[in-house]
């Protein structure tokens, strides 16, 4: 089964070369804060897509799939689809992409997103409603559910840990019962909630609501940042394995003590790691199995 890293994020070289001077020109104020946060080190890593390919060989990771930001503008989510399309193209059996849409752009949003999966993109997102305008329960939010439900490709959306709020620079509160009551009003939609789905997985235990959960992924990325290791045994033990993604959100620097320069080696070492104390066969469907799976469908 293939190693593929089911969160990344990539930019050309005119982003990276001056980010902030990209983002002011684009209107992308919160984007601009998370990569240049001002009065402290970034931890966002920059790389072309050849260094990226390179890291990818070194480390094992057979595919990866690009993930939009959830930008502020339509118009910067119709020019990152367009650079998805791009690599892809160039390397369809490395590269797999999310088309990036802000549902609060209404009926262009939806036609720009037709156009994105038309075109060979495979998913949604990632998506924030507390950045781009709207709620989850809105009819233009509702709207991209019910597409994507329509076209059976799953929906990403950017979740925070409530107590992992330390800085306003880099991450935003995001209430875990509207993601709650998203799941429960689209029963048709696939959904994959990043960064752990910010503790959503123990709603699990509760057995009224764990029925709920049967299209509900949750993807790893950032997890060292966030939680230690046995973080993975223990939403296995709640879950299971079916529904958990390896994900990194590579290039951000995830282990900035050991690691100067982004790289999917230590991602891959924690996962794979004593205290994640994951069986090969729950290795085998986190690390790859489950994502070709969704991808396939």
């Amino acid at each position: 089964m293939p190693v593929v890293d089911a969160h990344i994020h990539a930019y050309p070289p005119e982003v990276f070369a001056d980010p902030v001077r990209w983002g002011a020109e684009q209107g992308e104020a919160w984007w601009t804060r998370c990569v240049a946060p001002p009065g402290r080190r970034s931890l966002q890593g920059w790389v072309t897509i050849d260094q990226l390919l390179r890291d990818m060989d070194a480390a094992g990771v057979d595919q990866v799939v690009m993930l939009g930001w959830y930008w502020e503008r339509q118009a910067t989510c119709d020019w990152q689809n367009d650079c998805f399309r791009e690599w892809h193209r160039a390397h369809p059996d490395r590269i797999q992409a999310f088309a990036s849409v802000n549902p609060a752009a209404g009926v262009t949003a939806r036609e720009a997103l037709e156009r994105a999966l038309d075109a060979g993109l495979c998913g949604v997102g990632e998506l924030l409603p507390q950045v781009q305008g709207g709620r989850l329960d809105d009819d233009d939010w509702s709207g991209v559910f019910a597409l994507a439900a329509a076209r059976g490709v799953p929906v990403n959306l950017h979740v925070t840990d409530p107590l992992s709020c330390r800085s306003e620079a880099a991450m935003v509160a995001t209430p875990l019962d509207s993601y709650l009551q998203m799941i429960q009003a689209h029963p048709g939609t696939t959904f994959i909630l990043a960064h752990w789905g910010g503790g959503l997985p123990f709603y699990e235990l509760n057995p009224r609501l764990k029925p709920l959960f049967k299209k509900v992924y949750y993807d790893s990325a950032a997890s060292s940042l966030l939680y230690d290791p046995s973080v993975f045994r223990r939403v296995v033990d709640i879950t299971g394995p079916e529904r958990i993604l390896w994900g990194t959100d590579y290039p951000l620097l995830t282990h900035p003590r050991v690691a100067r320069e982004p790289t999917f080696r230590h991602d891959l070492d924690e996962v794979r790691g004593s205290v994640a104390a994951l069986t090969p066969a729950e290795l085998e469907l986190i690390l790859g199995g489950n994502m070709v799976r969704l991808l396939r469908r």
